[in-house]
């Protein structure tokens, strides 16, 4: 395991207050980067979820492996375009519909990993420009992708129809800094479309679904309704629900069983996270085969399921996707 710095104490990445209080303590399950430990916090002012102590800005990216941009996908770096994008296509589509209505013009997708998302909107007539934060990742189609700090980078007086954010403002360090310079460079009547995670969500709160410590800011439906005012942007529409990316509580009633009968929090959560077994968690007791566990994950699915669809319903479920307009009469 890597020995890198300690995490660091922050205030809210949103807003700035640094009174907060601490909901739970959680650690790297998915990848073990390191055996550090990290506090997720509720901001008092703005409410929103963060992550403090974090890793440093100097350390955060040893906790992107190359795995990381091949995880979805459940491959090892070695799929040609097609396939990817074949894997893609029913998230793809998810995405696209979120610009119905909206004619093609400039797009510009901040976050674009391996540009499948520019890929697609380039085939609808869209205007395509990426950037990606992380130089690891791969641009199999050789899309127009810059790649650093998009704090940083000068755009002229370059404007867009349509800026998105798909996952992304959770991981950056100053999201309050992205979203404020996204706002900048929409044309009037420009839209901003952005998904994050929900604090305000069972699978926040209760099963640490968020992919710490990569996962740094937890947003709420009440926080980004603040960053658009802030801004000056118009929210048209925020929605709870799993077509872009699930965000289920499967899972959940097999992880309070295995706790009620002797499994430590860390343990049950180690063994849910992890990628290398798919099995250890939902078919196996403590790694060993086990029928009661079979039985009590499709239990679990069968139950959860009209649960998810009520929570998405009220606005509570874990993913949240929402759209925001500036004023098309500002200059």
């Amino acid at each position: 395991m890597t020995r890198l710095p300690d995490p660091v104490e922050v205030p809210c990445p949103l807003c700035g207050c640094t009174q907060a209080h601490t909901l739970y303590w959680t650690t790297d399950y998915l990848f073990g980067i390191s055996d550090h430990r990290f506090g997720v916090k509720r901001c008092d002012d703005c409410g929103a979820g963060y992550l403090s102590p974090r890793p440093t800005v100097e350390s955060i990216a040893d906790y992107y492996p190359e795995a990381f941009y091949w995880s979805w996908e459940g491959a090892d770096g070695k799929l040609d375009w097609p396939t990817i994008v074949t894997k893609r296509m029913p998230q793809l589509r998810a995405k696209a519909r979120w610009l119905d209505g909206i004619p093609p013009g400039r797009l510009l997708d901040i976050g674009a990993q391996k540009g499948e998302f520019l890929w697609f909107m380039q085939q609808k007539g869209w205007t395509v420009e990426g950037v990606e934060l992380d130089q690891k990742v791969p641009n199999p189609a050789h899309l127009p992708i810059r790649y650093g700090d998009f704090l940083a980078m000068e755009f002229g007086d370059r404007r867009y129809d349509a800026i998105t954010f798909w996952a992304v403002l959770e991981h950056v360090y100053e999201p309050h800094r992205f979203f404020a310079k996204a706002a900048t460079l929409l044309q009037p009547g420009g839209h901003l479309i952005a998904l994050v995670t929900n604090l305000n969500s069972i699978q926040a709160r209760y099963y640490q679904a968020d992919d710490f410590p990569r996962h740094l800011t937890l947003f709420t439906r009440s926080a980004i309704r603040r960053l658009c005012s802030t801004e000056g942007l118009t929210l048209d529409r925020l929605v709870t629900d799993q077509k872009i990316f699930a965000g289920t509580l499967n899972g959940g009633l097999l992880y309070m069983a295995k706790r009620a009968l002797g499994y430590a929090a860390p343990e049950a959560l180690a063994e849910w996270k992890q990628l290398d077994d798919p099995d250890l968690f939902w078919c196996k007791w403590r790694g060993t085969a086990s029928v009661w566990v079979r039985m009590a994950s499709h239990l679990d699915r069968l139950l959860t399921q009209p649960v998810e669809l009520l929570l998405d319903r009220l606005g509570c479920g874990f993913i949240l996707t929402f759209s925001a307009r500036r004023d098309a009469k500002k200059d």
